[in-house]
């Protein structure tokens, strides 16, 4: 292993422990309805590490699928996080979610 091998993994793996602990502090405040906060920071930590060991053990892995497996975890918690805060209620299409709970106005 390279010394700008290790280096990197270092950096991945800082970054994943940061992003873990913004996941855990935002799912406590937010209230995430699926899961507990610890559980989705070590989501966001496995996806960042098995990105690490896919870069690791096979060098020659594309550069997008990497990518794709270490956003995966905080993806997935946008996601839930995003419907935790707009609720469970059926969509309207006639409204954007950023409307809010306004009365209808005529269009102009």
């Amino acid at each position: 292993m390279s010394l700008i091998t290790a280096l990197g993994a270092g950096a991945a793996a800082l970054l994943a422990a940061v992003a873990a602990a913004l996941v855990y502090r935002d799912a406590g405040r937010v209230g995430v309805d699926l899961g507990s906060p610890r559980l989705w920071a070590a989501f966001v930590i496995v996806t960042s590490g098995i990105s690490v060991i896919t870069v690791l053990l096979v060098p020659d892995a594309p550069l997008p699928g990497v990518l794709v497996i270490a956003a995966l975890g905080p993806l997935l918690y946008l996601l839930e996080r995003d419907d935790s805060m707009h609720g469970d209620g059926p969509a309207d299409p006639t409204r954007l979610p950023s409307d809010g709970d306004e009365p209808e106005r005529p269009d102009e």
